[in-house]
């Protein structure tokens, strides 16, 4: 497995950020690529970064199998670890770790192929892309927010997007199948990144697979709009993370009830022809799956609920999508199985679609604008929560 971490410098709020530089750094903490913080577009891979794709590319050596970039949700920190260099707040410690040292459950690695439950049959299969995506009161307090989800989904994940950016054009360009699974806010990262680099991304590109999604839908049916490749975004009305936090924790800048601050794993996307949405706790979507009806012909038992309680906070329904062993075994299978596209997962009649009343309703909708200043940013959220409309 390629580690690639993002680190990003503490600035303040965008119009605070003067020269500071955000680095993509290797595992061991050495500069592969600089990125100016004020500097909001695309940016090439470097020499460095292209060099270490290739240096682990080769490592790799010859394979059938795609190369998955994964991309890791809020909360997360790969640069604070203890003294024996492990930490809760690492991905690497968690997602993206081994077992048995972690439970296969919480492990995104059998998924990838990059080892099996029991992290038995190694293989070099996985980018894991890791970047801070929580903050303490002095850091997203000088940014002018007032909680860390603000920071974390309205600067901090576009910011690291275009890192994911300069890797996936990079890496589309050597390989001859990548895919990308994405959780919670990494799909807003993954999304923000396919804005950036979906002119450049080579056809090698040919599978996204998003849970339980983060990303607003607005901006995904504008950053996916007209891509060449299948994305599969498994929602869930059950998840009470994006029911009460999601589509509620960056109002005002995402007001509450307005299709501004729906999200794509409670409320769906649809309106794009290479877009699938899954809804985990539709009961026709889990009876289709139970019934060996997917193209692969395999049994699925899918559940919105947790089914057991490897991750501390399972009763909130937010991670089940990749802990439950038989939403893992989907997961695994678009990610890995050719024939599991979304051309096919049509034609053979798969219930698709979500509960939202919102739903489908999302293409060319505004996407609203984050306030770039700290006093913006103060006089909006002091402003009247009064809300209206009815989103979701």
């Amino acid at each position: 497995m390629l580690v690639l971490k993002y680190d990003a410098a503490i600035a303040g709020a965008p119009s605070q950020y003067g020269d500071a530089v955000d680095w993509l750094e290797d595992s061991n903490g050495a500069h592969l690529q600089g990125f100016p913080k004020a500097n909001a577009g695309f940016t090439e891979a470097g020499d460095l970064l292209n060099a270490a794709l290739d240096t682990w590319l080769t490592k790799r050596g010859q394979s059938d199998k795609p190369v998955i970039v994964m991309v890791h949700g809020y909360q997360f920190d790969p640069g604070n670890v203890s003294g024996n260099g492990t930490s809760p707040d690492s991905p690497l410690t968690s997602i993206y770790g081994t077992p048995p040292a972690v439970d296969y459950h919480l492990s995104w690695l059998p998924l990838v192929g990059e080892c099996d439950n029991n992290g038995a049959a190694p293989a070099e299969n996985a980018i894991a892309f890791c970047y801070k995506s929580e903050a303490g009161l002095a850091e997203y307090g000088d940014a002018g927010w007032v909680n860390s989800y603000q920071y974390a989904a309205l600067d901090q994940s576009p910011l690291a997007a275009r890192a994911l950016a300069a890797i996936l054009v990079a890496l589309s360009e050597r390989v001859p199948k990548m895919r990308i699974l994405a959780h919670s806010l990494g799909t807003r990262t993954t999304s923000q990144a396919i804005r950036l680099g979906k002119a450049r991304i080579r056809p090698s590109l040919d599978r996204v697979l998003l849970l339980d999604g983060a990303e607003f839908s607005v901006d995904a049916a504008a950053s996916f709009m007209g891509v060449p490749f299948d994305v599969f975004s498994f929602t869930n009305r059950s998840d009470l993370v994006l029911r009460i936090g999601g589509e509620q924790a960056c109002h005002p800048v995402r007001r509450v009830g307005t299709m501004g601050a729906c999200t794509i794993g409670y409320s769906g996307l649809g309106g794009n022809d290479r877009w699938l949405d899954l809804q985990l706790d539709n009961d026709k979507l889990k009876q289709w799956l139970a019934s060996g009806l997917a193209p692969d012909g395999s049994p699925y038992a899918i559940d919105g609920q947790a089914e057991e309680e490897s991750h501390p906070l399972a009763g909130l329904d937010h991670w089940c999508c990749y802990t439950n062993d038989g939403n893992r075994a989907l997961v695994s299978d678009l990610l890995m199985n050719d024939v599991m596209t979304v051309d096919r997962m049509k034609a053979f009649g798969v219930p698709v679609g979500t509960d939202s009343v919102t739903y489908g309703t999302f293409n060319g909708q505004p996407i609203p604008p984050t306030p770039q200043s700290k006093v913006e940013r103060q006089r909006l959220l002091a402003q009247d929560d009064t809300v209206g409309g009815g989103g979701g």
